[in-house]
Order: structure tokens, then sequence, then C-alpha cells
């Protein structure tokens, strides 16, 4: 995987299709499509967010990168969780991760 991911990411924010932090993500779970972690993010956390992805059936990730990589990706502090709420950049990250491309 490269940085394509992360690039995408940082679209993604500036188009507002994407929530960051526990909060956020959790209270729009209806609208998401794709949920993405950190490699950093604590057991618990994880074990959440992964309850939840197979509770509203979405697809979860776990990246390759720190929670500053992703948070500076998007142009904030450090973030672990990524909910994407637009198919077309849920699609287009799964094949990147998918595909390593």
């Amino acid at each position: 995987m490269n940085k394509k991911v992360l690039s995408t990411l940082g679209l993604c924010r500036r188009a507002a299709r994407l929530h960051y932090g526990f909060d956020m993500v959790m209270a729009g779970l209806d609208k998401t499509h794709l949920l993405l972690l950190a490699e950093d993010c604590s057991a618990r956390t994880c074990k959440n967010l992964e309850e939840a992805a197979k509770d509203f059936q979405i697809p979860l990730y776990h990246l390759p990168y720190t929670k500053e990589q992703l948070g500076i990706s998007i142009g904030t502090k450090p973030v672990g969780i990524l909910g994407v709420i637009d198919a077309g950049f849920a699609r287009s990250l799964m094949q990147s991760i998918e595909g390593g491309i």
C-alpha cells in the first residue's frame, strides 16, 4: 500500500465525506460505507469498532499508518478512527488497500 490511500483520505475530508474520531464515527454509522483504523489504536477502541462494523455490516480495515500519519493526511490532530460516508470514495479506498495500488 502506498501514499494513494493517504491522499484519497485528504480528498475525502476536503469533500466533507469523512467522519473522524470515535464519537463522530459512532454517531454516523448509519451513513458509513467504510471504517478505517490506525495501527496504533487501543485494543478497546478496535474491539468496539469491530463490533459496530459487524452490526452495521460495514467493511473495516486496519491501516499500516499511525494516528499521527492519518491526522496529517486529513489536516487534523492525530486521529485513529475514520469513517468514509461516500460510496465512491469507499470503493476507491478499498481497491487501493486490497490491491496495494
